[in-house]
Formats: C-alpha cells, sequence, structure tokens
C-alpha cells in the first residue's frame, strides 16, 4: 500500500469514527420549519391575549403550543430520519439516545416551572424559563453533536436570562418568545443549511 493510499483510508477511518462518535443528522430545514411553526405561535398567542376571554386565554395558549411541539418534534425526527438514511445509518444509534438522556432534565425541568408558572398565573415568565430550559439541554446535546448547537444552547440561556430579568411583561414576553425560537430558529436552521449542505 502507497502512502497516499494509506493517509487517505486513515482519513476515512477517521470520518467513520467521528460520525459514530457525534450525532450530526440536525437538518437546516427543520430549524426553519420549527422556527416558522414558533412565530405562528407566538402571534396566535397574541391573538388569544387581544380576543379571547380571560379565563380562557392560558387554555388556549397551552393548545397552542402543544400544537407547535408536537409539529416541531414530528418534523424534525421525519427530516434527521431521512438524513440519517442518506448518511446510511439511523437516529436511533447510540449516540442518539445519549443525547435523550442528555437534554431530558432540561426539558423537564423547563416544563415542569413553565406548568407551575402557568397555574399560578406568571405566564409572562414562561418564555424566559423556557428559553432556559432550551438552552441548558441544547448546551448537554452539544456535547454529542456539532459544535454550533452547544453555542446555539449558550444564546438561549443569555435570552432566558435576560428575558426573566427584563422582558416578563406582555408584550415583551412574546418578543422573548419569538426571538427565542422563531427568529434564532431560523437563522441556526440556515446556519446548519449552509455550512453543512443539509
Amino acid at each position: 500500500m502507497n502512502k497516499p493510499q494509506a493517509e487517505q483510508d486513515i482519513k476515512l477511518i477517521r470520518e467513520i469514527m467521528e460520525r459514530s462518535a457525534k450525532y450530526t443528522h440536525f437538518t437546516g430545514l427543520s430549524g426553519v420549519l420549527s422556527g416558522i411553526a414558533a412565530l405562528v405561535g407566538t402571534y396566535a398567542t397574541y391573538w388569544i391575549y387581544v380576543n379571547v376571554s380571560l379565563a380562557d386565554q392560558n387554555k388556549w395558549s397551552l393548545v397552542t403550543w402543544l400544537v407547535v411541539f408536537i409539529f416541531a418534534i414530528s418534523e424534525d425526527f421525519m427530516l434527521a430520519g431521512r438524513n440519517a438514511r442518506k448518511q446510511g445509518t439511523t437516529i436511533w444509534n447510540p449516540v442518539g439516545f445519549q443525547i435523550i438522556k442528555a437534554v431530558f432534565p432540561g426539558v423537564f425541568i423547563a416544563f415542569v416551572i413553565s406548568l407551575v408558572a402557568l397555574v399560578d398565573g406568571a405566564v409572562d415568565a414562561i418564555p424566559g424559563v423556557l428559553a432556559l430550559g432550551y438552552g441548558a439541554a441544547l448546551c448537554s446535546a452539544g456535547l454529542f453533536s456539532i459544535k454550533e448547537v452547544w453555542t446555539y444552547g449558550i444564546i438561549q440561556l443569555i435570552t432566558g436570562t435576560i428575558a426573566l430579568f427584563f422582558m416578563s411583561r406582555v408584550p415583551y414576553s412574546l418578543y422573548a418568545l419569538a426571538l427565542s425560537f422563531g427568529v434564532y430558529q431560523i437563522i441556526f436552521g440556515i446556519w446548519i443549511a449552509v455550512k453543512y449542505h443539509r
């Protein structure tokens, strides 16, 4: 075996090992679609607070964001699965399961605190809490994935902190919601699509 061939084989082995050690199935389109869904959800929430009776506002806001969440998760799994098949693998691999375990605490904490805030009527704090939980989950996922995921997590943590201290009043809380889960998601999706061509 000549030297150029050996170097090429070593490079191939290194790439295979990196792919098996990191989750690389994120797609730019998924981020863009999730961001658009979040912006629609934010507008719907604003409409609810303007046009729906006070007694029903929380209920319909919760329904709205459950729909957004289910849509975002569903399209993410579908597109990530398609991307994985193109790479000749699956999203249900050991690294994928490690990511699920890593992000669970942040998501769970954000869900519990948001639920308590909803029950206690502190709904303006929810966007900041969600951004903090999402940021923590992204930082954890970033340990098993591309470096941009960890960076994005830090941005969400900063935004969530600012939202809790300075934007915890309607309509500012809705601006934080649109920024964290709408604008950021779209920018992140475009960033991934341009850099990694997927």
